[in-house]
């Protein structure tokens, strides 16, 4: 989301307006159409929930009904103390006798056949392992198959009470496979001693032949119908596949299985509390809220027609809106550019029409200002520089004069021919009124000649080295910078006179910008006089600046009034080491200063 929002904010206004428009559009819309299906889909969830719950509990009365209809048929067997005795010992019955019980416990099957429509078999086995069955069974039942069964041993320990076996087998009842379970109970003599099992098979199929309407919901929901005895056995589950009309093909596929972990359905369960018979519907949640999921569907189409509609009629407006803001940057362009024109008037009458005529007035503002304020100020600066640069000259020639001054007192000799002849190299130098700007090599050329001057009257006291870039040479500087600065040096920073001074002056450009600085050997100064020249550039008049300081204060000035912001100057020394004096500035300042 961060990253979204981000990205949103380096967009176009129009961009973002068009998106926030759409945005305030659709999200609403969506929003409502999440609120009804919530709605919707609880709405259903607990209409469902209550008619699952009515579904289960008649469905669990109608199967506790007919396992209550087979408990008490099945109890009337136990008044045929007859056949009770043949099932105990069939052995001990002669041949014509076991005919005529044969055809008895025939009559019998058929009886509670007869009486229960539902059962798909009743099976009665003796006590020495003969089986007498009728029904729909097509497959013959082996004796021991079923005394290797838990549910067959579970019968005989009841001791007479029905029992409902879980679900153990496929069988094919009327060419079909259908899940089985048995009802069945022990046959014991009046002594109660066992005689036999009676068995009565059940099948999913026998259930649902019951009421066929009632087993709807099976196949309309793709509900999963599991019944459970009362010791949580299963009894049979059955799938919606388990339909009458199924074909064998695909009944033959389908067994008791749950729904997929992944799939969400509503479980509902009933048990009874009289035979402890659970019902357990499992409806899945996609099948149930199918109908509300297609309206979700259209009306998620319709968001997405109203959104085709309203995108053109989006930009529309988003253009409408942001064109007197384009028409606004691209006369700022064109002010960037040195042209100062007024936007034309348009018919709008809104805050944007306001905006427009506050700008172009304040366009005829600035333009009066660039051609009278601002040409006035260069005059002045022009000025300024020009009182600065004859400030300097009486500094030096005064010093000079009383050099010569001296000499002829003193020698009377050839030198103050010399010094005569250097002071006017300087004069020529410092006075030349051609119209080619003063370069680096300029003032090169006249620090050299001062330097001449004063190593006459100190023994050539003074080396001066040049270690300076040659594309800095050629490269427009103000007049009389190096000179003042090396003045300083003589006079405040080599004091003793009986050793050799060096002053060198270093220039180097690297990604357009270049530094200039003046290097001597001299006697330093001092932490205080350091920040006593700090405090000196921070006075922004050059006639509240001390004497002494003057020629500094003065070259930082005209610096300054050429090279602009771009432009700072740094001083360090160390007493008894020296003193370096560097100023930088652009390389792009000074090529505008040279143009």
């Amino acid at each position: 989301m961060k990253k979204l929002y981000t990205s949103l904010r380096y967009l176009s206004f129009s961009k973002q307006l068009f998106i926030y428009f759409l945005f305030l559009c659709i999200i609403p819309l969506l929003l409502a159409i999440q609120i009804i299906y919530s709605q919707g889909t609880k709405s259903i969830e607990h209409a469902s929930t209550d008619f699952i719950k009515l579904y289960a509990s008649q469905l669990n009365t109608t199967i506790n009904n007919y396992v209550l209809q087979i408990d008490h048929t099945s109890r009337t067997i136990f008044s045929d103390y007859e056949m009770i005795s043949f099932l105990k010992n069939e052995s001990s019955y002669s041949t014509g006798d076991s005919i005529k019980h044969n055809l008895m416990i025939s009559r019998q099957l058929i009886r509670f056949s007869d009486q229960l429509p539902f059962v798909e078999g009743v099976m009665i086995v003796s006590n020495e392992g003969n089986i007498y069955s009728t029904g729909n069974t097509k497959i013959e039942t082996v004796y021991n198959d079923l005394s290797n069964q838990t549910w067959f041993q579970d019968i005989i320990k009841a001791g007479g009470q029905l029992v409902l076996t879980p679900y153990y087998e496929k069988k094919t009842l009327k060419e079909r496979e259908f899940d089985v379970f048995t009802a069945g109970r022990l046959i014991k003599t009046q002594q109660g001693e066992p005689a036999g099992i009676i068995l009565f098979e059940l099948s999913s199929r026998s259930l649902i032949a019951i009421d066929k309407d009632l087993f709807q919901l099976s196949k309309t929901y793709d509900a999963q119908i599991a019944v459970h005895n009362k010791t949580g056995e299963l009894l049979f589950n059955m799938i919606p596949q388990y339909s009458v009309d199924t074909p064998k093909t695909k009944q033959a596929n389908a067994s008791p299985s749950s729904h997929p972990a992944e799939q969400a359905v509503l479980s509902i369960s009933n048990q009874s509390s009289t035979t402890g018979i659970s019902v357990t519907i499992d409806v899945p949640e996609q099948k149930l809220y199918q109908r509300l999921d297609k309206f979700k569907q259209l009306s998620f189409l319709v968001t997405l027609i109203i959104l085709i509609v309203i995108s053109p009629i989006s930009v529309w407006i988003s253009y409408h809106i942001t064109k007197p803001i384009r028409r606004l940057i691209s006369s700022m362009k064109h002010v960037d550019q040195g042209l100062y024109m007024p936007i034309p008037n348009s018919t709008r009458k809104d805050e944007f029409n306001v905006l427009t005529q506050h700008y172009n007035d304040m366009i005829l503002k600035i333009k009066h200002l660039i051609e009278d304020v601002l040409t006035s100020k260069i005059k002045q600066n022009e000025a300024r520089f020009l009182a600065l640069q004859n400030q300097i000259n009486p500094h030096w020639l005064n010093n000079t004069l009383e050099s010569i001054r001296m000499e002829a007192q003193m020698t009377g000799t050839p030198t103050v021919a010399n010094m005569i002849k250097t002071l006017g190299k300087l004069f020529k130098l410092a006075l030349n009124e051609s119209n080619q700007p003063h370069r680096i090599c300029d003032e090169i050329e006249y620090v050299e000649t001062y330097l001449e001057l004063q190593n006459i009257r100190f023994d050539d006291r003074f080396k001066l080295r040049i270690e300076m870039d040659e594309t800095l040479l050629n490269a427009p500087i103000p007049r009389l910078i190096f000179q003042p600065l090396i003045e300083n040096s003589i006079i405040h920073g080599f004091l003793k006179h009986e050793r050799n001074y060096h002053v060198t002056i270093k220039g180097i450009c690297q990604n357009n910008k270049c530094t200039i600085s003046i290097h001597d050997d001299g006697e330093g100064m001092s932490e205080q006089q350091l920040k006593s020249i700090e405090d000196l550039f921070k006075r922004n008049r050059v006639e509240d600046t001390p004497t002494k300081s003057l020629g500094l204060k003065n070259i930082s000035e005209r610096l300054r009034l050429h090279y602009g912001e771009s432009y700072s100057i740094s001083i360090e020394s160390t007493p008894n080491k020296g003193t370096v004096i560097a100023f930088t500035y652009s390389l792009n300042d000074y090529n505008k200063l040279e143009e």
